[in-house]
């Protein structure tokens, strides 16, 4: 990994925690198929182009965009894993399962 990776995954890192989000399934630059799991948010970067998308059922992908500016790609990544909980949290309020147990979804 480079050294602007490393940079930009202990930027990222330090998001998910001042916000509360670790314990929510993401994998930061840890290669396409390395760490997958089922409902997973995931950034990547692929050649010239940083990848942001959400794992499903069996790892598959779901909803890919690529950004040629990883502050952009960043960006997305926390707003998918905003849009994760909200919609755990509904699904809960609604007697509904979540994709997966979280405790974020009980807040």
């Amino acid at each position: 990994m480079s050294n602007d990776l490393i940079e930009y995954k202990k930027i990222l890192e330090e998001d998910i925690q001042l916000l509360g989000y670790q314990e929510l399934r993401h994998a930061i630059f840890e290669g396409e198929h390395n760490n997958r799991q089922e409902y997973q948010v995931r950034i990547e970067k692929n050649q010239d182009k940083y990848e942001v998308y959400m794992t499903a059922d069996r790892a598959s992908v779901m909803g890919k965009h690529e950004y040629n500016n990883v502050f952009d790609a960043m960006d997305k990544f926390l707003i998918i894993m905003q849009s994760r909980i909200l919609s755990n949290r509904r699904r809960v309020k609604e007697g509904e399962p979540p994709e997966y147990p979280c405790s974020l979804w009980n807040n």
